[in-house]
Protein backbone atom coordinates (compact mmCIF):
# COMPACT_ATOMS: atom_id res chain seq x y z
CA UNK A 1 0.00 0.00 0.00
CA UNK A 2 2.69 2.38 0.73
CA UNK A 3 4.47 2.11 -2.28
CA UNK A 4 0.79 2.50 -4.08
CA UNK A 5 0.69 6.06 -2.66
CA UNK A 6 4.36 6.48 -2.91
CA UNK A 7 4.47 6.37 -6.69
CA UNK A 8 2.31 8.95 -7.86
CA UNK A 9 3.90 11.73 -5.04
CA UNK A 10 7.41 10.76 -6.96
CA UNK A 11 6.02 11.22 -10.34
CA UNK A 12 4.76 14.54 -8.87
CA UNK A 13 7.99 15.64 -7.44
CA UNK A 14 9.88 14.36 -11.22
CA UNK A 15 7.03 16.76 -12.94
CA UNK A 16 7.63 19.41 -11.30
CA UNK A 17 11.98 19.12 -11.18
CA UNK A 18 11.45 19.04 -15.36
CA UNK A 19 9.12 22.09 -14.98
CA UNK A 20 11.61 23.66 -13.06
CA UNK A 21 14.78 22.75 -15.12
CA UNK A 22 12.54 23.99 -18.59
CA UNK A 23 11.72 27.62 -17.25
CA UNK A 24 15.63 27.96 -15.95
CA UNK A 25 16.50 27.10 -19.79
CA UNK A 26 13.87 29.37 -21.35
CA UNK A 27 15.20 32.53 -22.18
CA UNK A 28 14.29 35.68 -20.09
CA UNK A 29 12.78 38.65 -21.22
CA UNK A 30 15.94 40.28 -19.96
CA UNK A 31 18.21 38.37 -21.91
CA UNK A 32 15.97 38.51 -25.16
CA UNK A 33 16.52 42.52 -25.01
CA UNK A 34 20.15 42.33 -24.50
CA UNK A 35 20.64 39.95 -27.52
CA UNK A 36 18.20 42.41 -29.29
CA UNK A 37 20.07 45.21 -28.58
CA UNK A 38 23.36 43.86 -29.33
CA UNK A 39 22.45 42.40 -32.64
CA UNK A 40 21.31 46.04 -33.89
CA UNK A 41 24.69 47.61 -32.68
CA UNK A 42 26.30 44.90 -34.64
CA UNK A 43 24.20 45.51 -38.00
CA UNK A 44 24.83 49.61 -37.45
CA UNK A 45 28.57 48.63 -37.07
CA UNK A 46 28.34 46.33 -39.81
CA UNK A 47 26.51 48.80 -42.24
CA UNK A 48 28.37 51.85 -41.35
CA UNK A 49 31.72 50.00 -41.63
CA UNK A 50 31.06 48.83 -45.16
CA UNK A 51 29.31 51.22 -46.42
CA UNK A 52 32.56 54.23 -45.75
CA UNK A 53 34.51 50.96 -47.49
CA UNK A 54 32.49 50.74 -50.08
CA UNK A 55 32.58 54.27 -51.16
CA UNK A 56 36.15 54.19 -51.03
CA UNK A 57 36.54 51.77 -53.51
CA UNK A 58 33.82 53.04 -55.54
CA UNK A 59 36.08 56.19 -55.37
CA UNK A 60 39.51 54.41 -56.09
CA UNK A 61 38.02 52.60 -59.31
CA UNK A 62 36.53 55.91 -60.81
CA UNK A 63 40.18 57.33 -60.16
CA UNK A 64 38.37 60.08 -58.21
CA UNK A 65 40.05 63.09 -56.06
CA UNK A 66 36.64 64.07 -54.86
CA UNK A 67 33.18 61.80 -54.70
CA UNK A 68 31.09 64.02 -53.53
CA UNK A 69 31.93 66.88 -55.56
CA UNK A 70 33.31 64.83 -58.72
CA UNK A 71 30.53 62.35 -59.08
CA UNK A 72 27.73 63.79 -57.14
CA UNK A 73 24.84 62.29 -58.80
CA UNK A 74 26.50 58.57 -58.37
CA UNK A 75 27.01 58.88 -54.53
CA UNK A 76 23.44 60.16 -53.76
CA UNK A 77 22.40 57.04 -55.61
CA UNK A 78 25.21 54.84 -53.59
CA UNK A 79 24.15 56.42 -50.11
CA UNK A 80 20.28 56.21 -51.02
CA UNK A 81 20.60 52.52 -51.74
CA UNK A 82 22.63 52.22 -48.56
CA UNK A 83 19.75 54.11 -46.52
CA UNK A 84 16.84 51.97 -48.21
CA UNK A 85 19.01 48.94 -47.18
CA UNK A 86 19.47 49.98 -43.63
CA UNK A 87 15.59 50.55 -43.19
CA UNK A 88 14.66 47.50 -44.93
CA UNK A 89 17.19 45.63 -42.20
CA UNK A 90 15.33 47.48 -39.32
CA UNK A 91 12.18 46.94 -40.96
CA UNK A 92 10.96 45.66 -37.89
CA UNK A 93 11.37 49.00 -35.59
CA UNK A 94 10.99 51.32 -38.43
CA UNK A 95 7.48 50.18 -39.97
CA UNK A 96 5.33 52.07 -37.79
CA UNK A 97 7.34 55.12 -38.40
CA UNK A 98 7.51 54.85 -42.17
CA UNK A 99 4.06 54.47 -43.27
CA UNK A 100 3.05 56.64 -45.95
CA UNK A 101 1.74 59.53 -44.78
CA UNK A 102 4.32 59.98 -42.20
CA UNK A 103 7.29 59.50 -45.15
CA UNK A 104 5.22 62.35 -47.49
CA UNK A 105 5.18 64.50 -44.21
CA UNK A 106 8.22 64.54 -44.09
CA UNK A 107 9.19 64.83 -47.74
CA UNK A 108 6.41 67.82 -47.73
CA UNK A 109 8.48 69.71 -44.83
CA UNK A 110 12.50 68.65 -46.01
CA UNK A 111 12.17 69.17 -49.24
CA UNK A 112 11.45 73.48 -49.18
CA UNK A 113 14.19 73.04 -46.41
CA UNK A 114 16.69 71.53 -49.02
CA UNK A 115 16.06 73.76 -51.51
CA UNK A 116 16.92 76.27 -49.01
CA UNK A 117 19.84 74.79 -47.64
CA UNK A 118 20.76 73.60 -51.33
CA UNK A 119 20.23 77.88 -52.34
CA UNK A 120 22.41 78.88 -49.35
CA UNK A 121 25.37 76.36 -50.47
CA UNK A 122 24.81 77.53 -54.43
CA UNK A 123 24.88 81.25 -53.39
CA UNK A 124 25.71 82.22 -50.93
CA UNK A 125 28.80 79.98 -49.99
CA UNK A 126 30.62 80.48 -53.33
CA UNK A 127 30.59 84.50 -51.70
CA UNK A 128 32.60 83.92 -48.68
CA UNK A 129 36.56 84.05 -48.75
CA UNK A 130 37.68 81.11 -50.23
CA UNK A 131 39.50 78.52 -48.45
CA UNK A 132 43.27 78.74 -48.76
CA UNK A 133 45.41 75.98 -49.80
CA UNK A 134 48.64 77.20 -47.50
CA UNK A 135 46.11 77.57 -44.56
CA UNK A 136 44.00 74.43 -45.31
CA UNK A 137 45.55 71.04 -43.54
CA UNK A 138 47.09 67.94 -44.81
CA UNK A 139 44.56 65.94 -46.74
CA UNK A 140 41.73 68.29 -46.21
CA UNK A 141 38.00 66.78 -46.14
CA UNK A 142 36.33 66.91 -49.48
CA UNK A 143 33.92 70.05 -48.69
CA UNK A 144 36.67 72.63 -47.97
CA UNK A 145 36.85 72.87 -51.14
CA UNK A 146 33.93 71.63 -52.90
CA UNK A 147 31.54 72.95 -54.84
CA UNK A 148 28.09 73.04 -54.37
CA UNK A 149 27.23 69.55 -56.16
CA UNK A 150 28.84 67.99 -52.96
CA UNK A 151 25.75 68.70 -50.93
CA UNK A 152 23.92 66.60 -52.65
CA UNK A 153 25.29 63.20 -52.28
CA UNK A 154 25.73 64.31 -48.43
CA UNK A 155 21.95 64.90 -48.23
CA UNK A 156 21.50 61.21 -49.02
CA UNK A 157 24.66 60.37 -46.69
CA UNK A 158 22.83 62.14 -43.61
CA UNK A 159 19.38 60.12 -44.80
CA UNK A 160 21.65 57.07 -44.53
CA UNK A 161 23.07 58.26 -41.12
CA UNK A 162 19.72 58.93 -39.72
CA UNK A 163 18.49 55.87 -40.82
CA UNK A 164 21.18 54.03 -38.50
CA UNK A 165 20.70 56.79 -35.68
CA UNK A 166 16.98 55.81 -35.60
CA UNK A 167 17.33 52.35 -35.38
CA UNK A 168 19.65 52.18 -32.67
CA UNK A 169 17.68 54.77 -30.43
CA UNK A 170 13.95 52.94 -31.17
CA UNK A 171 15.65 49.58 -30.64
CA UNK A 172 16.67 50.90 -27.39
CA UNK A 173 13.73 52.05 -26.09
CA UNK A 174 11.49 49.14 -27.24
CA UNK A 175 14.07 47.12 -25.11
CA UNK A 176 13.04 49.55 -21.86
CA UNK A 177 16.04 51.35 -21.89
CA UNK A 178 15.69 54.95 -20.27
CA UNK A 179 16.47 57.73 -22.07
CA UNK A 180 19.23 59.36 -20.08
CA UNK A 181 21.12 55.91 -20.41
CA UNK A 182 19.81 56.07 -24.39
CA UNK A 183 21.03 59.67 -25.06
CA UNK A 184 24.87 58.66 -23.00
CA UNK A 185 25.18 55.56 -25.33
CA UNK A 186 24.65 57.76 -28.38
CA UNK A 187 26.65 60.19 -27.67
CA UNK A 188 29.53 57.54 -26.83
CA UNK A 189 28.75 55.68 -30.20
CA UNK A 190 28.01 58.41 -32.68
CA UNK A 191 31.05 60.40 -31.03
CA UNK A 192 33.25 57.21 -31.23
CA UNK A 193 32.15 56.25 -34.72
CA UNK A 194 33.45 59.83 -35.85
CA UNK A 195 37.28 59.15 -34.29
CA UNK A 196 37.41 56.45 -37.15
CA UNK A 197 37.92 59.80 -39.33
CA UNK A 198 41.32 59.44 -37.73
CA UNK A 199 41.93 56.33 -40.13
CA UNK A 200 41.04 58.25 -43.51
CA UNK A 201 44.23 60.73 -42.63
CA UNK A 202 42.61 63.64 -41.42
CA UNK A 203 44.26 66.14 -38.94
CA UNK A 204 43.63 65.40 -34.98
CA UNK A 205 41.88 69.05 -34.85
CA UNK A 206 39.18 68.13 -37.74
CA UNK A 207 38.93 64.83 -36.23
CA UNK A 208 37.99 66.08 -32.59
CA UNK A 209 35.81 68.89 -33.55
CA UNK A 210 33.83 66.33 -35.32
CA UNK A 211 33.63 63.72 -32.76
CA UNK A 212 33.04 66.55 -29.99
CA UNK A 213 29.66 67.74 -32.67
CA UNK A 214 28.81 64.49 -32.84
CA UNK A 215 29.01 63.58 -29.65
CA UNK A 216 26.68 66.22 -28.30
CA UNK A 217 24.28 65.86 -31.07
CA UNK A 218 23.71 61.70 -30.11
CA UNK A 219 23.05 62.86 -26.92
CA UNK A 220 20.26 64.98 -27.77
CA UNK A 221 19.21 62.84 -30.86
CA UNK A 222 17.21 60.49 -28.58
CA UNK A 223 14.81 62.95 -27.24
CA UNK A 224 13.80 64.49 -30.72
CA UNK A 225 13.24 61.07 -31.99
CA UNK A 226 11.38 59.60 -28.69
CA UNK A 227 9.65 62.66 -27.23
CA UNK A 228 8.56 65.29 -30.37
CA UNK A 229 6.10 64.44 -32.63
CA UNK A 230 8.40 65.00 -36.06
CA UNK A 231 11.86 63.83 -34.89
CA UNK A 232 13.25 62.88 -38.03
CA UNK A 233 12.73 65.86 -39.37
CA UNK A 234 14.17 67.79 -36.41
CA UNK A 235 17.38 65.47 -36.56
CA UNK A 236 18.00 65.60 -40.21
CA UNK A 237 17.34 69.42 -40.87
CA UNK A 238 19.76 70.21 -37.36
CA UNK A 239 22.45 67.11 -38.97
CA UNK A 240 22.55 68.94 -42.51
CA UNK A 241 22.81 72.46 -40.73
CA UNK A 242 25.98 71.22 -39.11
CA UNK A 243 27.43 70.68 -42.00
CA UNK A 244 26.30 74.17 -43.48
CA UNK A 245 27.33 76.04 -40.21
CA UNK A 246 30.53 74.23 -40.24
CA UNK A 247 31.64 75.41 -44.40
CA UNK A 248 30.66 78.69 -43.36
CA UNK A 249 33.04 79.16 -40.16
CA UNK A 250 36.11 76.89 -42.08
CA UNK A 251 36.06 79.87 -44.55
CA UNK A 252 36.02 82.43 -42.37
CA UNK A 253 39.00 80.66 -40.53
CA UNK A 254 40.77 79.82 -43.22
CA UNK A 255 40.14 82.09 -45.98
CA UNK A 256 42.47 83.80 -48.54
CA UNK A 257 41.83 87.01 -47.32
CA UNK A 258 42.33 86.14 -43.74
Amino acid sequence: MSAFFTLPVAKTRRNENCGVVIKATEPTEDTSAVFSMGMALLIVAIMWSVSSWGYYALVHALALERGYDQAPMLVSGYYLMWSIAAAAAFWSVLSSRLTLPLVTGHLRTLIPALLIFGTYVAMILPLLPEVSVELAPPNPPEFMFASAWYYLPKSTDILFQQVLISAMVFSAARTKISLPKISLGMAVLFGGFHLLLALEGFTALYVIRFTIAASIFGLFVPYLYLKTRYGFRWAYGLHWSFYAVDATVTHFMLGASI
